[in-house]
């Protein structure tokens, strides 16, 4: 067994620092995967179930900060302290900088206030680059703070030469030679590094932050208070109400909850009759009418009327932050379209380094130290591994935030991307293409019974179940007044065939015709054959009647499946339910590949035998009948989750009861697919495209040659680009939905 926990990563800068991190936290003893997400800036961890690592410890040890995360809200990124000051403070000596060498021959004395402003530039606001830089060497790592410490700081040295050769020529040589020139053009290079590289850092991180605000935007939903209902001490006969915080609402409570108020916690409803917008958790932009019996969600919006309800889920067992945690664990994940920018990350610096070195060697015996110099400087500061950091990661964040926007909750990166390449979606039909609320529309009583004791015993043993076949029989028997009798014993369950158990001495079996065949019984139902669900019933040796239901079909089935067709993907239908149930819905949602009397077992050989003919296959289900086949496919669905959103065997959790959150979820992931790619590309050809040019080795053929200034600029734009293209996916609108 192990159990999962998740750090906050401070001081990682480009996807070099998420290799070493995750390095270090796999080497400690007990830790069985590790997966850090330079996006969120968060390292999630499986531990065996004994194991006590000390993995603040090791992060430090490679040069980085580690802090354990405790709660859903601990996962956004931090907010940057994007403040106009901080910018102008560094900028403005810098711009002095750069006009003075501009008029460096009209200003007297103007290297020496180059110097001046360009020392308090580096060693102010770069001096978080050096310190970095200086910590990471000092670990024997080489990262992004490493190239811009080495550009900036061989710029400035180089200014500094040149500004000693100017006085070793006398003062008043100082403007009036070529070093002067070479002097503002160092201070220049070397103050634009810092400027362009923390503007760039902090336009990167309030990008981030817009990224993951999907958590802090659902956490916001919940009202911070509940208006519990408790017994007075002095007239026990009334109730006082009380405002607490929700956190310390408990399981039990009676909660009121006025008009245009939010459901603190999620409960039931046990007096009152309201419609409530959840919106927020569905998709569904209309109200739900909400009776007593009915289940309320914490987090969302009374519309009309007050109600009472009974407090079921509280704390963090609650739905809202249920789906929080899911959320963010799924913004931590790795999507496996990364491993390629993972590798290339690793080896990145060192080859970076490696080129300005040659690039250094190379003008040195073809120009002057100056230019040889810049062109060195040039190349260490517009390589840019955070591009390739961020490129997959902030579009996963984006994605999962979104998709709980629309109801969809990704399980992880790696469920995103094959959702993204399904070819195949097989539905269930009970409670995902219908409605899961079938009625009792026909009785048929033997000779050997009565329509009492066939009702009545239907209902005893029907008693037993959940299965919405079996919750229509109890409210049908109800609604016709029959007493309940005995409580059954010796219950036995047969998934996709039917129930057995002991009632008054008597064996009694509930079921189909295929559950029946297996005790030498030969019983069929007309009712099977024109499309309903038909369940027999025996006590005893007697055959004492059968019940058939229909089961509505939910209004916008025919239009889910109609959006997967027109997105070229087939959909089939796999049901334990007879073969004309089965074609009478197949029929009126469009859909050819029919799979009928189905055992839960035998729906997972049926993915198998899709799969074993190359295509990814798609089940989707309510998580319960459906598990081993949820397990089995390449992407399972578990739809009409609503308040029960943890189920282990989907990858895909659809909160409400729209079968068109299907092709929603694929059409996002596809989406998501297509801007990773795009991210990668620009990453990949931005770096193959700026350092030849920053090389200046391509100047021969008419190319142009990137001064370290410019340089640091296009590196800065090119994170900030990444990023920024990434949350184009927060204006995602499904095509389907319309």
């Amino acid at each position: 067994m192990t159990h999962s926990a998740r750090y906050r990563i401070d001081g990682m800068h480009c996807a070099a620092c998420v290799g070493r991190v995750e390095s270090a936290i796999g080497k400690l003893p007990g830790v069985s995967a590790v997966a850090v997400n330079l996006a969120t800036n968060e390292a999630r961890v499986e531990l065996d179930t004994d194991a006590q690592p000390d993995v603040a410890a090791a992060v430090e040890s490679v040069g980085y900060r580690a802090s354990e995360l405790t709660s859903a809200s601990d996962a956004q990124v931090p907010a940057p302290q994007f403040q106009v000051r901080e910018l102008l403070r560094p900028a403005a000596p810098a711009l002095a900088v750069v006009l003075l060498a501009y008029f460096v021959e009209s200003v007297p004395f103007a290297p020496v206030w180059m110097l001046l402003l360009a020392t308090v530039v580096l060693f102010t606001s770069g001096r978080e680059f050096f310190v970095n830089a200086v910590r990471s060497m000092r670990h024997v790592a080489l990262d992004m703070d490493v190239l811009v410490a080495l550009g900036a700081g061989c710029a400035f040295l180089a200014g500094v030469w040149s500004f000693l050769q100017l006085l070793s020529s006398g003062l008043s040589h100082v403007g009036h030679s070529s070093a002067s020139g070479q002097c503002g053009s160092d201070f220049t290079a070397a103050v634009l590094i810092v400027v362009f590289v923390r503007l760039g850092r902090t336009l990167e991180m309030q990008a981030r932050r817009k990224a993951s605000d999907a958590i802090g935007r659902l956490l916001n939903l919940q009202s911070p208070t509940a208006h519990v209902l408790r017994s007075s001490q002095d007239l026990l006969a009334q109730e006082s109400e009380i405002e607490l915080p929700v956190d310390q609402v408990a399981v039990g409570d009676v909660v009121l909850v006025r008009a245009g108020e939010r459901v603190p916690v999620d409960g039931v409803v046990i007096a009152g009759v309201t419609e409530i917008d959840e919106s927020s958790f569905t998709g569904e932009p209309l109200p739900v009418r909400k009776e007593p019996g009915d289940r309320v969600l914490g987090g969302s919006m009374n519309q009309s009327g007050s109600f009472r309800f009974r407090a079921e889920r509280v704390g963090d067992e609650m739905t809202l932050r249920r789906i929080a945690a899911l959320v963010r664990d799924a913004q931590g994940s790795k999507a496996p379209i990364a491993r390629l920018a993972d590798r290339v990350a690793g080896i990145f610096v060192p080859i970076v380094l490696a080129i300005a070195g040659v690039t250094l060697i190379w003008w040195l015996t073809h120009a002057d130290l100056h230019t040889a110099i810049s062109r060195a400087v040039a190349v260490l500061v517009v390589a840019c591994p955070c591009a390739l950091g961020l490129a997959t990661p902030t579009a996963v964040m984006v994605a999962m935030g979104k998709g709980a926007e629309l109801g969809v909750l990704f399980k992880d990166g790696a469920a995103l991307e094959r959702t993204a390449s399904l070819q195949i979606a097989l539905f269930d039909k009970t409670g995902t293409l219908t409605e899961g609320r079938p009625v009792i529309v026909e009785v048929l009583v033997s000779e050997f019974s009565s329509r009492e004791e066939l009702l009545r015993t239907a209902a005893e043993i029907a008693s037993a179940s959940t299965h919405p076949l079996s919750r229509a029989m109890v409210e049908f028997a109800r609604n016709e007044s029959i007493a309940p009798g005995p409580v059954p014993n010796n219950v036995q369950s047969f998934p996709g065939l039917g129930l057995q158990a002991e009632i008054s001495g008597e064996t009694v079996r509930l079921g189909n015709e295929r559950f029946f065949s297996q005790f030498d019984w030969v019983i069929s139902s007309d009712s099977s054959a024109i499309g309903r669900s038909t369940v027999l019933v025996t006590r005893g040796t007697r055959f004492i009647g059968s019940l058939a239901a229909e089961d509505r079909l939910r209004p916008t089935a025919a239009d889910a499946t109609l959006a997967l067709r027109q997105m070229r993907i087939e959909t089939g239908l796999v049901t334990g339910d007879a073969l004309a149930v089965a074609k009478r819905v197949a029929h009126k949602v469009g859909i050819s590949l029919i799979e009928a009397q189905r055992l839960p077992s035998e729906k997972a050989d049926v993915v198998r035998s899709l799969q074993a003919t190359g295509r990814r296959v798609a089940m989707i289900g309510d998580g319960v009948n459906d598990a081993p086949a949820l397990a089995v496919a390449d992407v399972g669905f578990a739809i009409g989750a609503g308040a029960d959103i943890a189920i282990e065997a989907a990858d895909v959790t659809l909160v409400g009861n729209d079968p068109r959150a299907v092709p929603h979820a694929i059409e996002l992931a596809r989406c998501t697919l297509r801007i990773i790619r795009q991210n990668l590309f620009f990453a990949f050809a931005y770096n193959v495209v700026s350092i030849p040019l920053a090389t200046g080795l391509l100047s021969a053929f008419g190319a142009i040659i990137l001064p370290p200034g410019f340089a640091a600029a296009a590196m800065s734009a090119s994170s900030v680009l990444v990023v920024t293209n990434s949350l184009r996916l927060r204006r995602f609108k499904p095509v389907s939905s319309s």
